[in-house]
Parts: structure tokens; sequence; C-alpha cells
């Protein structure tokens, strides 16, 4: 994959991805409304629907590890929606965002259950806290005296010798940095919705995990529309 295809090939592959989702959602919309006596049919499919999640996240790694220049894309996705690119938490959903739809879906959790989610939630959130504080800290690098000024320089007189390695060292960097705090949130993403499905029972793991399907399509198919109306 040449490097500044990456974010491109990416795009294609998430094209298939969302057929693929697409059908996971409604096979869960029809397992939600399965008894309690169907449990192992229901975490099957809530097995698989993980499987299938993480490998979004699996080939988005994969692209961003090669995305040299067009890293940047990844924070503001064209395979999103515009509005959905308006709520982005480095890149994609924010992590906590999990809670809010577990809590919209599922009315029967018991005392212990909600015990053990409060203390994920909480959890989440100081992890949510140590992205950001990383994240800032990469683009603090780059705002740096030295990389400013050298920035100044060659914006006011061109480049002199050495301003210009200067310059990509910083960029490069930042591009690295960013990667970093990518991956850092996209696998804080994953191991929420794992560790909310493992407090779960079965249907519920299927109602939330529908929910869950259900926006992330929302978010993306509408794409498509707003191309065909550009």
């Amino acid at each position: 994959m040449p490097v500044t295809s990456s974010s491109q090939s990416f795009s294609s592959f998430v094209n298939g991805w969302l057929i693929r989702h697409r059908y996971f959602v409604e096979q869960l919309t029809c397992a939600s409304s399965l008894d309690e006596t169907n449990q192992e049919q229901q975490q099957s499919l809530v097995t698989q629907f993980l499987s299938h999640c993480l490998q979004y996240y699996q080939e988005k790694s994969s692209a961003v590890s090669l995305a040299g220049d067009n890293v940047f894309t990844f924070f503001c996705p064209p395979w999103f929606t515009s509005y959905a690119r308006l709520i982005l938490w480095v890149g994609d959903f924010k992590p906590s965002l999990v809670f809010k739809l577990t809590d919209s879906s599922v009315g029967d959790l018991t005392r212990h259950q909600r015990d053990r989610i409060s203390s994920l939630r909480s959890e989440t959130r100081r992890r949510e806290r140590d992205v950001m504080r990383d994240f800032a800290l990469v683009q603090q690098s780059v705002a740096d005296p030295p990389v400013m000024l050298a920035a100044r320089r060659v914006g006011a007189r061109g480049i002199v010798d050495g301003e210009e390695s200067d310059l990509e060292e910083a960029m490069e960097v930042l591009k690295r940095g960013m990667a970093r705090a990518m991956n850092s949130a996209d696998e804080l993403r994953c191991s929420t919705v794992g560790k909310v499905v493992e407090i779960l029972t079965p249907s519920q793991a299927v109602k939330v995990l529908r929910t869950i399907g259900e926006l992330h399509l929302r978010l993306r198919e509408l794409v498509g529309l707003e191309r065909h109306h550009q």
C-alpha cells in the first residue's frame, strides 16, 4: 500500500465493512426480540459483532501507521458525515459515549451491574483525560519557540540551510505523536465496549451493541447521501 494512498485504501475498506455492518445490525435487531432461552445464540452474535468491530480498528491502525503525511486525514475522515466530523474525539466517537448508549438501551441492570458500570465509567473518563493530555503535549511540542521561530524565518525570507530539516523533523514528531494518540484513543474505544459487554447478559449486550451499531451506521452511511447531493 503506497504511503500516499493509505487513507484512500482504508476508505475503500470501509465501504465493504459497512455492508457487513448493516447485516450485523439487522441480526442484532432480530436477536434483541429473542427470549432468555436463546442466550447461546445471542452470545455467539455478540462475539461475532465485536470481532467485526475490532477488524475495523485493526485495519485503521495499519492504515494510520502507513499514512505519512495523510495521517491528518484520519482526524477528520471523509468516510464520516459532516455532522459526525463535528463531534469527533481524536478521530472517532468518545469512549464514554458508550455509557449513555447503555443507559438508553438497557433498563433492567442489577445493582451489581450498575456499580460495575459506574466504576468503569470513572476509569474510562480518567483514561480519556490521559489521552487528551498526551495529545496536547504532542501539539505543544510543535509550538515550542525554536520550531515556531524557524517557521517564521522560513515564511519571512525563504528556507535557510538547516531550517528546512528542523521543520521537517518537527512535522515528523507531530505525525508520529498524532498516530500514537489515535491508536491510544482507538484502543480505549474498543476496550470500553468490550468491558461493558462483559458486565452485561447476552440479551442486554445485544441491545447495547444494536444501538452502537445503528449509531455507527447513521454516522457513516449518510456520507453517500451527502456526496449524491453535492
